[in-house]
């Protein structure tokens, strides 16, 4: 499989990386293919795919947010038209519509979201809907404003989600595919001071990762209620967790969370309301700021920024737990991993 790594690009995140690393992997081996792409890019840290798997979209996560579409193919990814305002500053996550007409954006900074239309050759046009956030949470150093930290659409009921770090909710919006603009539905809102980042959705629930609180809150969809609130860690003396990334296994019974300020990966088994913590294992490097699950569910990847790396894991089908693979890429500060 083809794969793609974000990176940091400036100091102080890892060793800054001159672009993206495009890689091939397979059973747990991952091999660079090329130079570092999308060169030039300011902090390309978070990736997503067109449905047919053609063009690659990356946020610039810089004080002038933007992102950029880019025709991905065997050689080195080459600009589809010009990068795109988002209208915000400091974008942290983006995802395409399942109508495959849009790009959607969530900046942390501004605590923004913005809709891009997407083309007939995968190009961005100016953006049709900038959604500005407002309020702020109990934490000052961190919930002084708003701050979006993922937007994502749930198929099965039609809404796209955000959740918003600064103000402890998770938005609901309906998306006119006409018009390009977002539509507030409903706001979900979290435990005061928890501050969600991301989640993931199977069935009714949302299974939604708290970096302040570390926890992981699952949300009914259907009644718009939180049902459950389970730590990612035990608290055994090192501080907080920060956790930052949550995946769902391939078959649904395991969840896996990154613990990044204790450098270990949570194992939560999950049954659609009930979760519960089964283990924690060493992630293999340091501050793990994203986990992707091969398409198989078979192997695991830790994208460890600040020790520039990503470490391989084969998962356990009975126990679910990573087993270390002993194989272990180099790359300069890797921040998501995204297949192709």
């Amino acid at each position: 499989m083809r794969a793609f790594i974000g990176a940091a690009t400036s100091a102080g995140q890892g060793g800054p990386a001159a672009g993206i690393t495009v890689a091939d992997i397979e059973k747990g081996v991952v091999t660079p293919v090329g130079e570092p792409a999308l060169r030039g890019v300011g902090n390309p840290m978070y990736l997503a795919l067109s449905d047919d798997g053609r063009v690659l979209y990356a946020i610039h996560e810089v004080d002038d947010g933007a992102v950029s579409a880019w025709a991905v193919g065997d050689g080195t990814p080459r600009p589809l038209g010009e990068a795109r305002p988002t209208g915000g500053n400091g974008p942290c996550h983006l995802s395409v519509h399942p109508s495959g007409r849009y790009l959607l954006t969530a900046d942390y900074g501004s605590g923004s979201l913005s809709v891009h239309p997407i083309g007939a050759d995968g190009s961005l046009g100016v953006a049709t809907h900038v959604v500005q956030h407002e309020g702020s949470g109990p934490d000052p150093q961190r919930q002084d404003g708003p701050h979006a930290h993922m937007i994502v659409t749930d198929t099965e009921r039609g809404h796209v989600l955000a959740a918003d770090l600064g103000t402890d909710t998770v938005y609901r919006y309906s998306l006119d595919d006409a018009t390009g603009r977002l539509s507030l539905v409903d706001e979900i809102a979290v435990a005061p001071g928890s501050g969600p980042r991301h989640l993931v959705i199977r069935g009714r629930y949302a299974y939604v990762v708290t970096e302040l609180a570390s926890t992981v809150t699952v949300v009914d969809l259907t009644t718009a209620e939180v049902v459950a609130d389970v730590a990612t860690h035990v608290d055994d003396g090192r501080g907080p967790s920060y956790p930052s990334a949550i995946r769902l296994g391939a078959d649904g019974r395991f969840l896996y969370v990154a613990n990044r300020f204790v450098d270990d990966i949570a194992v939560l088994s999950v049954d659609g309301p009930d979760v519960a913590l089964v283990a924690t294992v060493p992630c293999g490097g340091g501050h793990t700021r994203d986990l992707e699950l091969g398409p198989s569910g078979e192997y695991l990847y830790a994208a460890n920024q600040f020790t520039d790396q990503v470490v391989s894991f084969r998962i356990d089908r009975q126990t679910g737990l990573p087993e270390p693979t002993a194989h272990v890429l180099d790359t300069p500060s890797p921040a998501s991993i995204l297949f192709g």
